[in-house]
């Protein structure tokens, strides 16, 4: 079967939502092949991920990505003052327009926020949370690269994009992002995809009072502003967690928070670095 122009144009996006998705090109490729479809033009469909490997995890490497050499280059990126963990913050990294057409595809699309162990309580996160990554939507997947190329780390090495939402008096109390070694959660969470490396968590609204995310053992509280992001290495350089990272989703008092968190891991396919934004001002 040869395809024709819009066929892979149409095969292109296909594989790309479902590599967004979090679906390997191994997984993927055989669908083509069983409709007898070329390899040159699987080749066309899948481009860099066609037969792409994973990258060896180098936690070095990892915790000198693009964003470390950001700060006082790209204009609106600073980085916490502190040797304890990697932290920085972007400014106006969404535009407006962009937070608001994540906001509303949010409220859309609602669940209860989980955890993968509350520790004994039942009421350590209680905000909502949209399955962005999950609704095969375009502007989501343009949303997942920016942020990507931005950190410096390919959107392979994630997971799928999560929206929440907080209502007042809604939060997420003091936990880590890493999922904790010798823990009953650790291999069945990192088995396929490794450990927690860097969050990506971008504010969509400047809430009026309340909301703001501390790390405590940082002595650090970022207050929610439309469009900026928080970002940091849930690990150290040579690999260990860092529990400095503890943070804490307060409460809105006024208003509601709505916020993006993209969290990426050791595995993926292909070069670990590809597509990073030049580090340039």
């Amino acid at each position: 079967m040869i395809l024709n122009l819009q066929q892979i144009t149409e095969w292109k996006r296909w594989a790309r939502l479902n590599l967004h998705r979090g679906l390997k090109p191994q997984a993927l490729i055989p669908e083509l092949e069983k409709r007898n479809i070329p390899d040159n033009q699987i080749r066309i469909v899948f481009g860099d991920a066609y037969n792409a490997e994973p990258d060896v995890i180098d936690h070095e490497a990892i915790a000198n990505c693009a964003i470390t050499r950001r700060a006082g280059v790209t204009p609106g990126v600073r980085r916490l003052h502190t040797k304890k963990a990697q932290v920085f913050t972007w400014d106006n990294f969404l535009t407006p327009e962009e937070c608001q057409k994540t906001i509303s595809l949010i409220d859309q699309h609602l669940r209860p926020s989980t955890v993968t162990d509350d520790g004994g309580d039942a009421r350590i996160r209680t905000s909502s949370t949209c399955d962005l990554g999950e609704l095969e939507n375009d502007f989501i997947m343009d949303i997942d690269e920016k942020i990507a190329a931005g950190l410096g780390i390919h959107w392979s090495y994630s997971e799928t994009n999560q929206g929440q939402k907080y209502k007042v008096g809604q939060e997420f109390k003091s936990h880590t992002d890493y999922f904790e070694p010798n823990m009953p959660e650790f291999l069945p969470n990192t088995g396929e995809l490794g450990q927690r490396t860097w969050t990506f968590m971008i504010y969509l609204n400047t809430t009026p009072e309340g909301g703001a995310t501390r790390f405590p053992r940082l002595d650090k509280i970022f207050r929610p502003k439309e469009g900026m992001a928080v970002i940091w290495n849930s690990l150290t350089p040579d690999g260990h967690v860092n529990p400095w990272t503890l943070h804490h989703g307060m409460k809105p008092r006024k208003g509601e928070k709505y916020i993006i968190t993209k969290w990426f891991r050791e595995k993926g396919w292909g070069p670990m670095f590809a597509g990073a934004d030049p580090v340039e001002g």
